[in-house]
């Protein structure tokens, strides 16, 4: 273990995808993702890569990289997935006249803020969005970055 700049940004940066992983989980909670088998996959793979973490920050041995690079790949996948599966669900419900939905209930319920109009629901915000999905492919992206270079790093330590 070292104090490098490189050490402390790659524990950062995973600290990062975790607290992004606790708050889309957290999300996922809130509204009721759980309707169907498939929607708990993103669940697991919150939950795998939130064990994975713990070990390679607990052991942080090649092996434990290697999981952590396979999570981060299964995140960016879970994620494209979701994505696809949002945007299914978005012209299904479009099509069954529900296009109006949001997460916080129908437009005209809305009220302003500051001024603004109120959001217009879109597939990016609509009843299946897709930014929850999206965030956790981000989020193993970041995952991978933070592992970027991690052999280079480690061989130079070792001479």
């Amino acid at each position: 273990m070292s104090s490098s700049p490189m050490f402390v940004i790659r524990r950062s940066l995973l600290a990062l995808v975790l607290l992004g992983l606790l708050g889309l989980g957290a999300e996922l909670i809130a509204v009721g993702h759980w309707y169907a088998p498939g929607q708990l996959i993103p669940f697991i793979a919150i939950g795998g890569t939130v064990i994975v973490s713990v070990l390679y920050l607990t052991f942080e041995r090649p092996w434990t990289t290697i999981f952590l690079r396979i999570v981060a790949v299964l995140l960016i996948l879970t994620g494209l997935l979701g994505a696809l599966q949002h945007g299914r669900a978005e012209a299904a419900l479009r099509a069954a006249g529900r296009a109006n939905e949001s997460g916080a209930g129908t437009v005209a319920s809305a009220k302003p803020m500051f001024g603004l109009a109120p959001p217009v629901p879109s597939l990016l915000n609509g009843p299946a969005p897709l930014s929850a999905p999206l965030a956790m492919s981000g989020l193993g992206l970041l995952l991978l970055l933070s592992l970027y270079g991690r052999e280079q790093e480690t061989r130079r330590a070792e001479r």
